[in-house]
């Protein structure tokens, strides 16, 4: 009797521990973990409370599915081509799927660290040079994220990674946005992150000098 009385106050103290997180999946891929989501589809509006107890509101539209602690996932997303909505249900889901797993999965460091190189070395070109001033190091950035945002990923490449019963036309798609976002992502990054280091090491220069 003693250990049942002891076990129901672990579970019960237990319980209280534990915080149900459902999660929201955004029409960009995103998850948002929640302590509770409110859903009004008739005003089109979602309220969730986040694990630290804030409450935040995202548009309807934005959301794709939500998923309980049990996994169940309930999908929001509808077919309308007067909202440009034009894929299925099932074809969005393999969309967003395919954006998540980039998101997971893709990290492109070497364009982070081609922006930061560039960035500097524009500086240390100023610093050794004395051509031209600092007013012209920021289109470096500029100019590299244009450059990343034009340049293409490979899609034969990125799908050869993937496995074969993930290789669908709506899945790769997915895949390979979010593979440029984050690619966009990295070059603003690195380029501004490189940016301000050089100005610091050049104004440390100029003081000393």
């Amino acid at each position: 009797m003693n250990k049942l009385l002891v076990l129901l106050f672990c579970f019960i103290a237990f319980s209280k521990l534990t915080v149900a997180q459902d999660t929201i999946i955004t029409m960009e891929g995103e998850r948002i973990i929640a302590k509770s989501i409110t859903i009004n589809q008739t005003s089109n509006e979602c309220f969730y409370v986040k694990l630290n107890d804030s409450e935040k509101e995202i548009d309807f539209e934005d959301i794709f599915s939500v998923r309980d602690t049990l996994g169940k996932e309930t999908i929001y997303y509808k077919q309308d081509s007067i909202k440009g909505y034009y894929y299925s249900s099932d074809e969005m889901k393999q969309y967003v799927e395919g954006m998540m797993a980039a998101q997971k999965k893709y990290k492109s460091p070497i364009t982070t660290l081609g922006g930061g190189a560039l960035s500097v070395s524009a500086v240390a070109f100023v610093v050794a040079t004395g051509i031209g001033g600092l007013f012209w190091t920021p289109l470096v950035p500029v100019a590299y994220t244009g450059f990343v945002l034009k340049s293409k990923p490979s899609v034969k490449k990125i799908s050869n990674l993937l496995p074969e019963n993930l290789r669908t036309d709506k899945y790769l798609t997915g895949y390979v946005t979010q593979v440029k976002k984050r690619r966009v992502n990295n070059a603003v990054f690195g380029s501004i992150g490189g940016l301000i280091l050089g100005c610091l090491g050049y104004f440390i220069v100029s003081s000393v000098q």
